[in-house]
């Protein structure tokens, strides 16, 4: 069960993730990693977030916070979510269909 702290962080970090200008900067960054991925395969990705998190287990969804948050600051009026430079790279690149291939490979 989720601590009202990690809910909250975990709703702004899906509200950062569905952002069109975060969108718009991963887009680019996504389509160079892996040229088949096109504007609205990662367009819809992002903007379905939240069904596509829900299907998740618990240990995927820790295992991309980690990915994607460095540090969660919390003061009494606020609380702030810094995001890792090159986390959303790191993210698609392990969730391209060629990692994916290599993962199940390595399955059989």
């Amino acid at each position: 069960m989720l601590t009202d702290l990690e809910s909250t962080v975990i709703d702004q970090l899906r509200a950062i993730l569905r952002a069109p200008e975060l969108i718009g900067k991963v887009l680019p960054q996504a389509i160079k990693l892996d040229s088949a991925l096109g504007e609205a395969k990662v367009t819809v990705a992002m903007t379905r977030l939240d069904a596509i998190w829900e299907q998740l287990f618990p240990a995927e969804q820790a295992r991309i916070v980690k990915l994607l948050v460095e540090k969660v600051i919390v003061s009494p009026s606020d609380l702030e979510v810094r995001l890792r430079v090159n986390g959303i790279e790191r993210l698609v690149l392990e969730m391209s269909v060629k990692a994916i291939e290599r993962q199940e490979e390595a399955l059989m």
